[in-house]
């Protein structure tokens, strides 16, 4: 054997070490962090939950699915278990705050009320699991939603409500309390810091205030790339508060000045968690956004993403998202690299899980470059719908299960006119989720248009 061929050889022996230890350490981590899960979901039920012989069975399967769903398992399939036991357990008088909460979060928030009403249930809910025993993690997430919930339901009062900071507060203290536990797992650590950061991202102060709270035990108790992972992402996000998502003669000298310093401080946090685990896709997949501010080159975005992919092909609400943003035509592409980026994910026969989709997600960004009265007719441009139907079709063959994007599918065969698919698809699977509709008068709208033109065609 010649001397490159043996290298090529050990290279690619490497790799696939690399990739298979890569593989078995997430399986490992996923079992890991099940485990935690169901010790702070259902063991916490029974130890200091409201049980009742009449609704436990359904408590225990929401319970049950929603410790599969942290853990990363099939998340559409989950989604419908959590959703329909805790209907049943709410139906059959269980009171528990935990089941409550789950409740508000994955099945009232489908349904057709107002946004106040639900912003009252998820305040209740908080206000119960503030009360109760039950771990800190859990409610953290109770008064950040509802945090979040209250703040939508009073969007336009100029002045955030006291009852929002005082909710956002609580949830940052719970989160303080929960990074004690130096038991959970890296992702949950990074998760539940990564969803504080996002729904405080447009409050500069509160968001700074909730990274120097969480930074002492972050760093305390768990490992130091996860810690610099975190640190990364929420200077990232502080970064790009400071200068705004628009186009760049739209950002002040201040905002310039605090832009380059956050990213830079990100920057540094990511490349040295990077040096300490190049086998988590997270720090690549953020660093393609570090590159979007810093805008060095093409070639940099380039080698993150191709890091990420690597290490996890089924990426595509991480790093597959994130250089379809940079490929925008406000940064650094056009409507033709996003398209055809968007149609790679498509072809790819290596990527998986919501890839295919980034091309739905690449029509709905070019459409909404135009005048909300334009927007409407994008939809029957030519290519459009063929595009979306080959990426909807490809994704659903692999998870038929997954009832938001079936209605999502329904909802762009109507927009784009093709009556024959949309007829096809109803009655939609499982409940209708009205949320994704625009609320349940749209939806009834769209289902008039569809029986409209069953007539048409037989007449």
């Amino acid at each position: 054997m010649s001397i490159g061929l043996a290298f090529a050889v050990c290279l690619f022996g490497a790799a696939l070490n690399q990739a298979i230890s890569s593989e078995n350490s997430a399986e490992t981590s996923k079992q890991i962090r099940l485990a935690w899960n169901r010790q702070t979901l259902l063991d916490a039920y029974h130890k200091i939950g409201k049980t009742n012989s009449i609704w436990d069975t359904f408590a225990n399967a929401a319970l049950s699915s929603y410790a599969r769903m942290r853990a990363g398992k099939t998340v559409d399939i989950e989604l419908q278990i959590v959703e329909t036991n805790c209907e049943a357990a709410i139906a059959a008088g269980c009171d528990d705050p935990m089941i409550a909460y789950l409740y508000a979060r994955f099945a009232l928030v489908h349904q057709d009320i107002t946004e106040t009403a639900l912003a009252d249930a998820f305040c209740r809910t908080a206000q119960a699991m503030n009360s109760s025993q039950y771990p800190d993690v859990r409610k953290f997430y109770a008064s950040l939603w509802a945090a979040d919930h209250r703040k939508r339901a009073t969007a336009s009062d100029p002045h955030t409500p006291p009852e929002v900071h005082a909710l956002r507060q609580s949830a940052m203290a719970y989160l303080y309390s929960a990074l004690k536990d130096k038991t959970m797992p890296a992702q949950e650590v990074y998760d539940d810091c990564k969803c504080l950061f996002s729904l405080l991202h447009v409050n500069n102060v509160e968001l700074q205030r909730a990274y120097n709270l969480i930074q002492q035990p972050l760093f305390a108790n768990h490992d130091k790339s996860t810690a610099l992972l975190v640190e990364g992402k929420a200077y990232i996000d502080l970064a790009w508060q400071s200068r705004g998502g628009g186009w760049a003669s739209t950002v002040t000298e201040d905002g310039w000045k605090n832009f380059g310093e956050r990213l830079e401080i990100a920057e540094n946090a990511l490349d040295e968690a990077w040096k300490l685990n190049p086998n988590d896709p997270q720090i690549p997949a953020t660093m393609i956004t570090v590159e979007l501010g810093q805008g060095k080159g093409r070639d940099r975005m380039e080698l993150w993403f191709q890091r990420a992919m690597a290490l996890d092909p089924e990426d595509g609400e991480c790093a597959c998202e994130a250089k379809r943003y940079y490929l925008e035509p406000k940064w650094y592409g056009s409507a033709e690299d996003m398209l055809a980026f968007g149609k790679e994910c498509l072809e790819s026969k290596k990527w998986g899980g919501k890839v295919a989709l980034v091309l739905v997600d690449t029509h709905r960004a070019l459409a909404n470059y135009l005048d909300e009265s334009e927007r409407p007719d994008y939809w029957k441009r030519p290519g459009v719908w063929q595009d979306l139907r080959a990426a909807f079709t490809k994704y659903l063959q692999a998870h038929p299960n997954d009832i938001k994007e079936r209605q999502e599918y329904a909802l762009f065969a109507y927009r784009c006119g093709d009556w024959d698919e949309l007829n096809k698809q109803l009655p939609l699977p499982g409940k209708v989720q009205y949320d994704v509709f625009g609320g349940k008068t749209q939806y009834e709208k769209m289902l008039r248009f569809a029986k409209d033109h069953i007539v048409d065609q037989k007449n």
